[in-house]
This record gives structure tokens, sequence and C-alpha cells, in this order.
């Protein structure tokens, strides 16, 4: 795991790129390097941070090259010894992926991406045709951010790798989207003219100009099968999955938290190993909140060693600098502060660790889905009348959870009730946070949730509803929280359920066949082989964290310092007004506050 940075005809002088290159060393402390190319008689600069996980020998560093090419490489390409079985090239010099990937590209051209399984972030520099391509895996695992400005690109791993100056502007629409969802859609970022190379894009540039194309989608199509044929393909698949993650010359771990996905990971690492494996996990001093104990259970029951670190809000005090300086930009997702507390640990006695990450997304886990689609099928039976009627009825009642059903009651469609559930501020209730002024600059039109998330899907069903989240909330959120927290720490974290093929195969089976069951059924039957179902069977808690407490308690300054701090763009009064009444009314705006504390 790595970090890469490239300047083409920058106006920054070599020795200024080395230091913004310094400043992502903790995504690879084992070398750092910056080379020089000539790309159409001006300079291109590509520079590299190593983790070194495969082969841990000097001759695998990077930037690597050929006579065609130049590769800089983020990630993991876990078949990369079956691909050198059908390469020409056999004179291979390292053991390492980045080598394999190289020459890969040399015999087969851009095409060669279709055989890598893994997570990738790439920039390949063709030496020959004087161009530049980037290159991000197909489901987001691996970070890439690009910009174009006054004739200089630049591309990096993370926001940290740009000068100032490409730094200059924050865009006002993205300050709304993460208000509303804690991070920011598509290709959005928090700077203007700074961009995210979306998962599964291929970008080129030629020195003048840039193409983007997308190499891999979700498939359209179902298939006819069985469930138990699913439950057998699905478990073979993660097994096939999990071996290949198991490559290192360094020790591998397991985050587990004691849910289906993470204990799944672990039961089947665990199968697959030689050894008994390493997990680890995190709980809260409030046992509202603590799962650490579920997760000791699974992991006395599957006999791995195991580590597990109680988390405080001493802790979210120490962490905040730190959290800020390592995502950059805001971010809202507040389960990140136990992830970078779980990732530290974790490094302390091994540097790659599995994650289980994707479940609920591939195999509908997420109570949304079902919440949306039942009241969407109770509400549209009450005729417009007495539904406009209720709706006014539930907003003067001051209760939050009827006060939320009230604009989907009035306006019915599945995007306003999935909205309720999936996002911190809705869209109705923006004018609370911002200056009306600048809410309507940035969204001259009523805000809808699919405006926020510039999805580009009609959400009529559950599938629908997954397939945003994959596109969507998976990576902008979910994967963002896993590289930031993990790399902070220089730890390298793998997500198995992600494999594109288990991907492919989960999107290409029906809804009825997921669901047969109930949610996430084809997991569970499948964990039910290693681990009993009594161990796991509970509500669904998540990985969250308990800021209502305190924020009413040991945060409760910080917000009023942040409410103060605010500016024009801001309705002070009425985030005052919100604050007020979660400190002292017990009403919960936990999320709006937090993303409050995070906006820059």
């Amino acid at each position: 795991m790595c970090s890469i940075l490239g300047y083409f005809n920058s106006k920054l002088s070599f020795e200024d790129i080395v230091k913004y290159n310094a400043t992502m060393s903790h995504r690879g402390p084992d070398n750092s390097t910056c080379r020089g190319y000539s790309f159409l008689d001006k300079e291109l600069v590509l520079c590299h941070n190593r983790l070194a996980i495969q082969d841990l020998d000097i001759k695998a560093n990077q930037p690597m090259e050929n006579d065609r090419f130049v590769l800089v490489f983020n990630g993991e390409v876990y078949n990369h010894f079956e691909i050198r079985q059908n390469l020409k090239h056999q004179s291979f010099i390292t053991h390492s992926d980045t080598e394999t990937i190289l020459w890969a590209f040399t015999e087969k051209g851009l095409a060669a991406i279709d055989d890598f399984i893994g997570m990738f972030a790439l920039a390949l520099f063709d030496k020959v045709e004087q161009k530049l391509y980037l290159i991000r895996d197909r489901v987001g695992i691996k970070p890439l951010y690009w910009t174009f400005q006054s004739d200089e690109f630049a591309f990096s791993s993370e926001f940290k790798g740009f000068s100032s100056y490409l730094k200059e502007n924050k865009c006002d629409k993205a300050v709304v989207q993460f208000m509303s969802l804690g991070y920011m859609p598509k290709d959005a970022t928090y700077f203007s003219g700074i961009y995210k190379l979306q998962p599964g894009y291929i970008l080129e540039f030629d020195g003048k100009d840039i193409k983007q194309k997308k190499y891999w989608e979700l498939p359209s199509s179902k298939t006819n099968i069985s469930f138990e044929s699913a439950v057998e393909d699905v478990e073979r698949l993660i097994h096939s999955s999990v071996r290949y993650r198991l490559l290192s010359d360094l020790e591998v771990g397991s985050f587990l938290s004691g849910g289906v996905d993470s204990s799944l990971v672990s039961a089947i690492m665990q199968k697959e190993a030689s050894k008994n494996v390493k997990t680890f996990s995190i709980g809260f001093e409030n046992p509202e909140y603590n799962e650490a104990e579920h997760a000791k259970a699974v992991a006395s029951y599957l006999g791995t060693d195991h580590y597990e670190y109680i988390f405080g809000a001493k802790d979210v005090m120490d962490l905040l600098e730190d959290f800020d300086s390592y995502f950059d930009e805001p971010f809202g997702d507040a389960s990140s502060l136990p992830m970078m507390l779980l990732s530290k640990i974790t490094k302390d006695k091994v540097t790659v660790a599995l994650s289980g990450d994707g479940g609920d997304e591939l195999f509908l886990g997420y109570d949304r889905y079902f919440i949306t689609t039942k009241y969407h099928n109770y509400f549209k039976k009450i005729p417009q009348i007495p539904r406009a009627l209720i709706s006014k009825i539930f907003q003067a009642t001051n209760i939050d959870k009827l006060e939320k059903l009230a604009y989907p009651l009035k306006n019915l469609n599945f995007i306003n009730l999935y909205s309720i559930l999936n996002t911190a501020v809705k869209p109705w209730e923006l004018e609370q946070v911002f200056n009306k002024e600048f809410l309507h600059n940035c969204y001259s039109n009523n805000i809808d949730f699919l405006d926020l998330q510039e999805a580009d899907l009609q959400l009529k069903c559950i599938d629908d509803l997954s397939r945003l989240d994959f596109y969507r909330y998976l990576p902008d959120d979910i994967l963002t929280k896993v590289d930031r927290a993990s790399m902070a720490y220089s730890l390298e974290a793998r997500v198995p359920l992600l494999d594109h093929r288990i991907v492919e195969y989960a999107y290409s089976l029906s809804e009825d066949v997921k669901t047969q069951y109930g949610k996430k059924s084809i997991l569970k039957h499948i964990l039910y082989k290693y681990v009993p179902k009594d161990l796991i069977e509970r509500p669904k808690k998540g990985f969250s964290v308990p800021l209502k407490h305190w924020f009413r308690d040991e945060l409760k300054d910080l917000v009023f310092d942040k409410i103060d701090s605010l500016d024009e763009r801001f309705n002070k009064k009425e985030i005052r007004k919100i604050a007020n009444l979660h400190i002292y009314k017990n009403k919960n705006y936990e999320y709006i506050l937090w993303n409050l504390m995070r906006v820059k």
C-alpha cells in the first residue's frame, strides 16, 4: 500500500514536489522516490511512497519502468503470479505485483486491466505515445484525485499532495452536499477544480486534453438461479477472495466486530490460514454502543488471537486534530474515529488487515432498504388529501421521527422516503442550516435526494437503492473512511467481499433470491456453517459512535465555539437553536452538529 503523486508542467520546483510527496509518507514509510520524465518537451514528475508488503527488496520500489512505460501504483493485484504465467516476458527481477502490472500493460495495453483482481489506483506514463493514464479500481477501494489548472496537471492519493495554490477555492455546492450526506459524492471534492477519478474509470491525458471512459460497471441483467446454488457459489467466491488476500510477505490479521460480515471474513480466513490469525476489535465505554463482548465471543469460538480496545470521549478529543489532517477535506462519518483507533492497535501487531465492508450493499443488509419499501407501499394506499392532512399533523407534533415523515408524506416518492433515512440534514431542512441566498446560488431549484447524490438512477425498488449506495455511499464514505483511517497508521486494509467477481455475482442475483430468508440471508447461511447462530443474531447497531451523549457533555463547548466561527454561508441563529435543542431539550441532532464541526 502506498501513495502516488504526479505533476506535469508545474510551477513548483522538483524539490518542492518532493516535499509535497513527503506529506503522504504515512501511506508508505518504507521508501520515497520522485523522478522527472520528458513529456511533450515539458517535465512530468512521478512520485511514490512505498509500504512494502510484497517483495520487500529495494528492486521493487517505484517508479518502475521499462522501455515503453513508467508506473506508479497504489494497491495490490492479488492474482499477479497467475497473470505472469500468461505473459511472454519472463525475465522478472522481482516478485512484486508492480513489475507484473508493468509488463502486462506492455504486452496487452490498457486491456490488461480486465485481468486484475485487486484494489488499485495507478498512473501509467507511455513514453512512446507521450500519454499519461490514470486508472482506479472497479469499486473505488483506493483513492485518486486529479486537477488541470492553468495548463498544470497534477494527481495525488490525498489532497496533501496538491500545492496550496491548486486548493485556493472551495466548492460551495460541495459544502451543501457534505452537510446533508456527510461526504462529497461522485467526482466532487471540497476544492473547486480538483476531482476524484471515479471507480472503474480510466483518464487519458495527452498534455492538452483530458478524456475519461468507464471500463467496468455492474451487470444489468439477472440470472435465474436458486437460493441454494447462490449460497454455494458465493461461499466458493469468498474462499477464493480471502485466499488471494492472504498474499503477503508480512503477517495478515482481521478486523472483527462480531457482526455478520467481519465474522464471516474472519471465519473463512481462519479456515484458510495455516495458524491462528490475529483479530482486532474496538468497543465503547458507553454500554449502549459497546459490542466488543460479541466480537470476543466469536473470536473465542474461532480460536483466533484476539485484541480489543475500549474507546471513550477522551480518545475523541485526542484524535480530533489528527482526524482533520488525515482526511484533508470535511468528512462526516463519525465511525472513522474508532476506525482510526482500531487501525492503530492493529498496526502494533500486523501490517495488513482484512475488513468485512461491502456485505450490506451487495447482499441487502441495510434496514433502510426495507423500511423505505414498507412505508412507500403503506403511504401510497392513502389518498393525497388525507396524506397532506396527516403531514400537517406530523409537522406540529415536535416528535423528531414524525416531523421527518411529514415531507415525504405530502410529496410521496421513493427518493423522499429514502432521504429521511440516509441523510444527516434532509433536503427540505437545509434552509435551517444555510443562509437562504447562499443555498439558492448553489441550487436554484428545490433540492431533492438525487440532486445531492448527483445520481443518474431512477429509484424504484430495493435493488436500485443498493446500486445507488454501491456507486456513491460505498466508495465516497465507507471506503474513504477505511482507506484514510488505516493508512494514517501505515496499515493496509483489504476488503475481500468487494472482490469484483463477488460484486458482479451479487448484482446478477434477483432481489427475491437475496432476501429469501430475510436481509443478507445468503451471507448468514454461509456464516452459520462456521459460527453458531446464537453468537451473531441480535439487533444490528453498526459501527456507531455515542456522539449524541458526548455533545451534551465533553464536546459541548466545542460545539458552540464552532458555531461562533462559522461564516456567512451558514444561518448561525438557527444552528444555535438546533444545538440548544440537542443539548438541553433531548432532541437528537448529532449528525448535523458533527458535520458542522468538520466544515472548514
